[in-house]
């Protein structure tokens, strides 16, 4: 239950794959699940907190009615365990850049690695989304140069329930990049996501989550990375 559709990919050593959809690369990994853990419990605790609006964080302006930030204290517990991530992320765009036909946005992505191995990259903000019956994220775009998103808990049969009712979009992840310009043409790549898994992508690519009816809670945990 993983990619929906077939797509351009490089596989690790490791498991984890590098998606090509389209030109910015998608990183697909799998974190621990006591790390998803602690951050589902840490980030219910921050529900009492009221008046978080998260909008900063996005280059797109929406409201998110149930995200809550993680305070700068637990920024710094976790930055160390994301960045071995990160890590993964640019050691596995190195090993595909003599394997893929991206090689101009791998080479880009580069860049970025070299600022990483610097220690110029810090993870700048981290916040967990509670999506409920009738919620949906428009399609927006992060601050930072790297996003990264973690699935927390998905409701189970989800997927399974609407194949039965012929729907395929709630739950989902959906990832775009660039215009259509005839009807043969998509500029959309939707991923079905699990607990534990997660996605890194440049921050300047453009994803959403499709209106959400079921009536079970859907967790994720976002967050991004900045040149410091």
């Amino acid at each position: 239950m993983n990619n929906i559709t077939n797509t351009p990919n490089f596989t690790t050593e490791d498991g984890d794959q590098i998606l090509y959809p389209f030109s910015p690369p998608i990183f697909k990994t799998e974190v621990d699940s006591s790390f998803t853990k602690e951050l589902v419990i840490e980030g219910r605790k921050l529900t009492n907190d009221l008046g978080y609006d998260q909008n900063h964080t996005l280059a797109s302006k929406h409201d998110l009615s149930r995200t809550w930030h993680y305070k700068n204290d637990y920024l710094n517990k976790v930055e160390p365990y994301l960045k071995t991530y990160v890590e993964r992320f640019f050691n596995s765009i190195t090993n595909a850049m003599n394997t893929s036909y991206m090689v101009d946005s791998l080479l880009s992505i580069q860049e970025d690695r070299m600022k990483f191995r610097k220690g110029n990259l810090k993870l700048d903000n981290l916040f967990i989304n509670f999506n409920k019956k009738d919620d949906f994220n428009p399609p927006h775009t992060h601050t930072g140069i790297l996003s990264f998103v973690i699935f927390c808990k998905i409701p189970d049969g989800i997927f399974k329930d609407q194949q039965e009712m012929n729907t395929m979009r709630e739950g989902e992840l959906h990832f775009s990049y660039g215009d259509t310009i005839t009807k043969l043409m998509k500029n959309t790549y939707p991923v079905r996501p699990y607990e534990n898994c997660m996605y890194i992508f440049p921050n300047e690519l453009r994803h959403y989550v499709p209106g959400y009816s079921y009536d079970a809670e859907r967790i994720s945990v976002s967050g991004n990375f900045v040149v410091v």
